[in-house]
C-alpha cells in the first residue's frame, strides 16, 4: 500500500494531475465547438507541466521565496528533472504540428505567464511579479487558462469571447479554494483574494462567479452541454463553500483541481 501512496501523492504533487485538468478542459472544448482538438489538448498539458515547475523553481532558486512543495521538490528532484525534460521535449515537437500563426496565439498568455514567474516589478528595494500585486494572482490564472483552452483553437468571436468568460469565471471559482488553503501561508507574502476580502466573501464572490458562467453558458450555448456544466458547478460551489483554511492534504490538490477531469467525464458519458 505503500507504493500506491506514494505514486499518489507523486501524481498530485508533481503537476501531472492540473496538466491533465487543462487537457480535460480542452477535449470538452473541442466537443463543446466540434472541433478536433487532440494536437492542443498535448501540448497545452506538456506546456502546463513546464509552466507549472518554471513558475515554482523560479520563485525558489532565483527569487528565494518558500513553496509549501519544497520538501516534496528536493525529495523526488531528479524525477522531476527527467518528466520536465520529457514534457519539454514533447511541447518543441508538438509545435511543429501547428501553423505559426495559431502559435502566435500563444504569445499574449505566454507573456502574462513569464510575468507571473519572473519578479520584475521593484517597489522599495524588493522584486516582485504580477502575483504579488493585491487580489491579482487569481485572475492572472484564469486569464491564462481561459485564454489558452479557447483562443488556441478558436477564431475570436462573440460566442468564443462569452466562452472565454464562462471559463474564466469557472477557473476563478475553482481557484479560491486555494487561496483559502494557503491563507496563512500567504498573509505575510501575497495579498490574495482570501486575505483582502475575507474567506468568507471570498466564497460569496466565488458562488456569485458560478452563477453567472452557468448563465454565459446557457446564453451561450441553450441546453448543448448545459445540464453537465451546471452540475459540475453545483459539485464545486459545494466544495468551495466547504473550503476552510485548515484543510486536508487533498482536500484542493487532488479534489478541487480535479473538478475539470470530472466535469470532462461527465461530458462523454452523458
Amino acid at each position: 500500500m505503500k507504493i500506491f501512496k506514494i505514486l499518489f501523492q507523486f501524481y498530485v504533487f508533481s503537476n501531472l494531475h492540473v496538466s491533465i485538468a487543462v487537457c480535460c478542459l480542452v477535449q470538452i472544448t473541442g466537443t463543446l465547438f466540434k472541433v478536433d482538438v487532440f494536437y492542443e489538448s498535448l501540448l497545452l498539458a506538456f506546456s502546463t507541466f513546464v509552466a507549472y515547475h518554471l513558475i515554482r523553481y523560479l520563485n525558489r532558486f532565483k527569487y528565494g521565496k518558500v513553496h509549501l512543495l519544497d520538501r516534496f521538490s528536493n525529495q523526488y528532484k531528479r524525477a522531476i528533472v527527467v518528466m520536465n525534460v520529457v514534457a519539454f521535449l514533447g511541447s518543441i515537437i508538438l509545435f511543429f504540428q501547428f501553423k505559426f500563426l495559431e502559435l502566435l496565439r500563444l504569445i499574449p498568455f505566454g507573456v502574462v505567464t513569464l510575468f507571473y514567474a519572473f519578479s520584475f516589478l521593484n517597489i522599495h528595494g524588493e522584486r516582485y511579479s504580477l502575483r504579488y500585486i493585491p487580489g491579482l494572482k487569481i485572475f492572472i490564472i484564469a486569464f491564462v487558462w481561459a485564454g489558452v483552452v479557447v483562443f488556441f483553437m478558436l477564431d475570436f468571436s462573440k460566442q468564443t469571447f462569452l466562452y472565454f468568460l464562462e471559463l474564466m469565471f469557472f477557473v476563478v471559482a475553482l481557484t479560491l479554494p486555494f487561496d483559502i488553503r494557503d491563507y496563512n501561508f500567504d498573509i505575510d507574502k501575497i495579498k490574495t483574494l482570501p486575505i483582502v476580502l475575507g474567506v468568507k466573501n471570498t466564497k460569496f464572490l466565488g458562488s456569485i462567479l458560478l452563477f453567472v458562467s452557468t448563465a454565459l453558458h446557457f446564453y451561450n450555448f441553450g441546453y448543448h452541454g448545459f445540464w453537465e456544466f451546471t452540475c459540475v458547478n453545483i459539485v464545486l460551489l459545494i466544495m468551495l463553500l466547504f473550503s476552510r483554511t485548515k484543510q486536508s492534504t487533498y482536500y484542493a490538490s487532488f479534489w478541487i483541481e480535479g473538478v475539470p477531469i470530472l466535469y470532462y467525464l461527465i461530458v462523454i458519458y452523458t
